[in-house]
């Protein structure tokens, strides 16, 4: 199993650099990977169509790579060092003849990342498992079976040229990597929802590898900032214990800050929900969610890019909320609570509980953030149907902290429910315990700010009686 070495353990010997997001802000467009559809993707240099790829869509894993202009048809505009200035590319070539383990990529590769269209990639250095190549000869389809050759067992390799590396060269490649224990690097560019890698640069490279039945070096551009889908495999299996991951350059959307006990959930800078102990002298907890109808009608919008075909792959889930979270370090797990209750804040906006008196399991709060039990029974009988048939769907669950360790009495914690509500109450009718996608700011602040408070409360005098106490500690937590 790979692993992101920037983004938890344990660390996959395969990669030589840790992967790290670099945000091309003015690029040329020179190279674009236009994704045209659900798993189906286009690269165009210089806004030429060179190459497509796309899932079958044949109820199959069977996957379709395509070569779309003739070698013949490359001119000198289609070559990358015709955009550069020579000696940045002389100095990217030297440096990609012999590839350290934890060299920086960023400096050398500057003069082709500034031919990217612009937006945010991840760049680092791996070896490829098992390539092959596909998508050579134009409009003659390559086609195979990803999920035994793809990405995760097998690397496709869609050559931007013509594939006929000079035997020579190939030669000296070679004999540098098998006696000279050399590690030249090729250059490929990929999507994370796509299963193949596009050949920019280091064909001879490629073919020398291949030659001594050895995995490439490649320095890999992934177009997108959310975690690889092959570095989350540790989602598949349930866990008490979460994985650390960086997010350098989530939108905010989904905002969580606080720490258990004193946190808020915002949709942008604006609070939408904060819970807290009531601090009158007991352990009973609370939870106001605002009042706002326009702010209450985004978190379903937010909810529509949550949107799978699979409801139930962790690691698509966590690619798409990674892009509306803030940036920060999170812990993510998949959870199954033996013990939890709900809190219907959705709908009534303002709850209180006391753990284990006022409700009926020890365990932690899930507070709803959408109305409780859902109205749609439709929905809640398909995931029910599908429960019962061995399918485990995801609730998305979010934290201001991990909660505190067992022998501190961690069933008193708080997550607020994202999305999942109709799962969440198929997984109760089906008395079967929930899979959640749970994530957990790490490092966030000691309290929400009191402004939040103020901000869900507004002028409603019976929440602002409630939550009085709440109120004076945030504004004075000494």
């Amino acid at each position: 199993m790979q692993q992101h070495p920037t983004r938890g353990a344990p660390i996959d010997p395969a990669i030589l650099t840790p992967y790290k997001v670099i945000d091309v802000a003015d690029g040329l467009g020179v190279i674009e990977l236009v994704e045209e559809g659900e798993r189906a993707f286009r690269l165009r240099l210089a806004e030429d169509d060179v190459a497509a790829d796309a899932d079958a869509h044949e109820g199959s894993l069977e996957w379709i790579a395509t070569r779309l202009l003739h070698p013949r048809g490359l001119t000198g505009h289609h070559r990358l060092n015709a955009w550069t200035e020579p000696p940045e590319w002389d100095r990217l070539r030297r440096w990609l003849r012999h590839v350290e383990p934890g060299d920086d990529p960023a400096g050398p590769l500057a003069p082709l990342l500034g031919l990217l269209a612009p937006g945010p990639y991840a760049v680092g250095v791996e070896t490829l498992p098992k390539p092959f190549i596909a998508g050579t000869r134009q409009n003659r389809p390559s086609r195979w079976y990803a999920g035994m050759e793809g990405k995760g067992e097998a690397s496709a390799i869609i050559p931007t040229h013509h594939w006929a590396p000079r035997r020579s060269t190939v030669d000296e490649h070679r004999r540098l990597i098998e006696y000279e224990r050399r590690r030249p690097a090729s250059i490929v560019l990929t999507h994370p929802d796509s299963e193949v890698y596009y050949l920019l640069d280091g064909h001879h490279k490629l073919a020398a590898y291949m030659a001594a039945g050895r995995d490439p070096v490649a320095v890999v551009i992934e177009l997108g900032t959310g975690p690889r889908p092959d570095y989350l495999a540790y989602l598949d299996q349930p866990s008490d214990e979460y994985r650390i991951e960086e997010n350098e350059s989530g939108s905010g959307a989904l905002t969580v800050t606080g720490c258990d006990g004193t946190s808020s959930l915002r949709i942008g800078k604006r609070p939408f929900m904060v819970e807290g102990y009531t601090c009158r002298g007991s352990l009973d907890r609370l939870a106001v969610s605002t009042g706002d109808a326009r702010l209450r009608r985004q978190l379903p919008r937010l909810r529509e890019q949550l949107r799978l075909a699979d409801p139930g792959a962790a690691a698509a889930l966590t690619r798409a909320v990674w892009g509306l979270l803030a940036p920060g370090r999170y812990g993510l797990r998949r959870w199954v609570p033996d013990r939890y209750h709900l809190m219907p804040t959705g709908e009534h906006r303002h709850w209180t509980w006391y753990l284990g008196i006022s409700t009926p399991e020890f365990g932690t709060a899930l507070l709803a953030t959408d109305r409780w039990p859902s109205p749609h029974t439709a929905a809640v009988r398909d995931y029910r149907e599908r429960i019962a048939a061995g399918e485990r769907p995801l609730v998305l669950t979010l934290r201001a902290a991990p909660p505190p360790p067992v022998e501190d009495d961690a069933e008193d914690a708080v997550a607020f429910v994202i999305d999942g509500h109709h799962k969440l109450r198929a997984y109760e009718l089906a008395g079967i315990a929930p899979h959640c996608l749970d994530i957990a700011r790490i490092g966030a602040e000691p309290t929400c700010p009191p402004g939040d408070l103020r901000a869900v409360v507004a002028d409603t005098p019976e929440l602002q009686e409630a939550t009085s106490h709440l109120q004076r500690y945030l504004d004075d937590p000494r």
